[in-house]
């Protein structure tokens, strides 16, 4: 894990308790090794469409700002695992919801909202 990425979990773990809690979980489970990335941004995922509704308005700006940050960064590996594994895991929780992720969508930022829509319709015809 490069220190870009360990620097963006701490950002987005400092944003809420369960964010935290989640990276502490998977820290916890993989000890003396660090967690694969894609595995921990896709806890991550899930932890932010698990409790996106008591989330309020500030605090989802702040976590899907930082979000679209990682899309956005001027590390390749960063905006890779943001992309795949928590935009991805993102929109497959939200896959069997409409309204979560119409409500969720809404949040998410030009370059994630783009990657989150092709994911969305990968595979469909």
């Amino acid at each position: 894990m490069n220190q870009y990425i360990a620097n963006y979990i701490e950002k987005m773990a400092s944003f809420s308790t369960v964010l935290s809690e989640t990276v502490s979980l998977a820290n916890e489970y993989w000890h003396p090794e660090t967690p694969p990335v894609v595995m921990l941004f896709s806890q991550i995922g899930k932890t932010i469409v698990k409790n996106f509704y008591e989330m309020g308005d500030i605090e989802r700006e702040k976590i899907f700002k930082h979000v679209e940050d990682g899309m956005v960064s001027i590390d390749d590996e960063l905006a890779t695992v943001v992309a795949t594994g928590l935009i991805e895991a993102i929109v497959t929780a939200t896959d069997s919801n409409s309204l979560l992720w119409k409500d969720v969508s809404k949040f998410l930022g030009d370059k994630s909202k783009s990657h989150a829509l092709v994911w969305k319709d990968f595979g469909q015809e």
